[in-house]
C-alpha cells in the first residue's frame, strides 16, 4: 500500500464512525417511542457487547488483562454508562439543542486534556478549526437552544450534558493512552469489555428509573432501533474509532464527532425532513472546521517534509562542491598565465 492511502485509512474509518453516530440520533428517537431512555440505552450497551465479545472470539483475539482490562472497565463507565445516559437525561431535562451543544464540548476536553497528559500539541489552525466546527453545531440547533424546562431541570440536564461530553472525552483519551503504551492491545475485546461493563451499570438505572412494565417488547420498531445503534452506532462505530484513533492524534481523531450532527440532518432529509437554512449553515461552518483541523496537518507535514529534503540534498551538494580540485573551481582565462 503507498504512502499516501495508507494515510487515509484513519479518515475513512472516522467517516464510518461518524455515520453510524450520527444515523443512531433518528434510531434512537424512533426507539425511545417504544421503550424509556435508560431501557434503551441498556439494550443499546448488552447487545453491542455480545457481538464484540462474538467477534473477537470468532477471529480469535484476546480480552484484556492486568491494568488494560482496568482502564476497559474505566473507558466504559465513561464512554457507555455516562455517555449513553448523559445524553438521555441530558436531552429530557434540558432540551435537544443545549445536550447537542454540551455534549459536543468533548473535542475541546480531548484538546486540553491531550496536551497535559499525552504531549499531544494542536497548532493555531487546528483550535480555529475547533472553534469553527464547534460553532457550526451551535448554529444548527439554535432554534431549540433555552427550552421551556424549569430553572433547575435545565441546570441539571445541562451538567449531565456535559459530564457526558467530558466524559466521552476523557474515555477517548484512555483508549489513546492504553493504545500506545500497550500496541498490543486487541481493540476488539478492549471495546467488548467496555460496553459489557457500561451496560451492566445501566442495568440498576433501568430497574430504578426505566418503566420497565411500560416498555412495548413486542415492537418489530423497537428491536430494529436496538440493532441498528447495537451492531451499528455501537460495535461498528467503536472499533472504527479506536482503530483510527491508534494512527492520528485524539484531538484530530475527536474533532469529526462534530460531523455527527451533520450526518444526523442529512439522514433527516432522506426522512423527508427539509432543514432550514440556517441549519445549512451551520452544517457549512462543522464541515469547513472538520476539514482545517483534518487536512491542514497533512499539508504541514508535507511542507516539513520537502523543507527536510532540500536541506540533505543541500548538504550532499555542498560539500561535493568543497572536496573537488581547485582547477575545477577557478575560472580559467584564456591567456592568462
Amino acid at each position: 500500500m503507498s504512502r499516501r492511502p495508507a494515510a487515509a485509512v484513519p479518515y475513512v474509518l472516522l467517516g464510518v464512525t461518524v455515520f453510524f453516530w450520527g444515523s443512531a440520533f433518528h434510531a434512537t428517537a424512533v426507539g425511545t417511542e417504544h421503550a424509556s431512555a435508560v431501557v434503551f440505552s441498556t439494550l443499546r450497551a448488552l447487545p453491542a457487547a455480545l457481538v464484540l465479545l462474538a467477534v473477537t472470539a470468532l477471529v480469535r483475539g484476546s480480552i484484556p488483562r492486568g491494568r488494560t482490562l482496568a482502564w476497559a472497565a474505566l473507558s466504559g463507565l465513561l464512554m457507555v454508562t455516562l455517555t449513553f445516559e448523559g445524553i438521555a437525561e441530558g436531552t429530557t431535562l434540558a432540551g435537544a439543542g443545549n445536550a447537542a451543544v454540551l455534549v459536543n464540548t468533548t473535542p475541546f476536553f480531548v484538546l486540553l486534556l491531550g496536551r497535559a497528559f499525552l504531549g499531544e500539541r494542536i497548532a493555531n489552525w487546528g483550535v480555529i478549526g475547533l472553534v469553527t466546527a464547534f460553532v457550526g453545531v451551535v448554529v444548527m440547533v439554535s432554534s431549540q437552544l433555552g427550552g421551556d424546562a424549569s430553572t433547575g431541570d435545565l441546570a441539571l440536564g445541562m451538567g449531565i450534558a456535559l459530564a457526558s461530553g467530558a466524559g466521552f472525552g476523557v474515555g477517548t483519551l484512555i483508549v489513546k493512552a492504553t493504545a500506545t503504551r500497550y500496541p498490543e492491545t486487541d481493540l476488539k475485546g478492549f471495546a467488548a469489555v467496555q460496553h459489557l461493563v457500561g451496560g451492566i451499570a445501566l442495568i440498576p438505572l433501568a430497574l430504578a428509573y426505566g418503566d420497565i412494565g411500560d416498555t412495548d417488547w413486542g415492537s418489530a420498531d423497537l428491536w430494529g432501533a436496538i440493532a441498528w445503534v447495537a451492531i451499528g452506532s455501537s460495535a461498528i462505530a467503536s472499533l472504527a474509532y479506536f482503530t483510527a484513533l491508534r494512527a492520528i492524534p485524539a484531538a484530530r481523531a475527536s474533532a469529526w464527532q462534530f460531523l455527527a450532527p451533520v450526518v444526523a440532518v442529512v439522514v433527516e432529509v432522506a426522512y423527508g425532513n427539509t432543514p432550514d437554512g440556517i441549519v445549512l449553515a451551520g452544517m457549512g461552518l462543522v464541515i469547513a472546521g472538520v476539514a482545517v483541523v483534518s487536512i491542514a496537518p497533512a499539508r504541514a507535514a508535507a511542507r516539513a517534509g520537502r523543507a527536510a529534503r532540500d536541506r540533505r540534498l543541500a548538504l550532499e551538494v555542498e560539500p561535493g562542491l568543497a572536496r573537488r580540485p581547485a582547477a575545477v573551481n577557478r575560472q580559467e582565462v584564456p591567456g592568462d598565465e
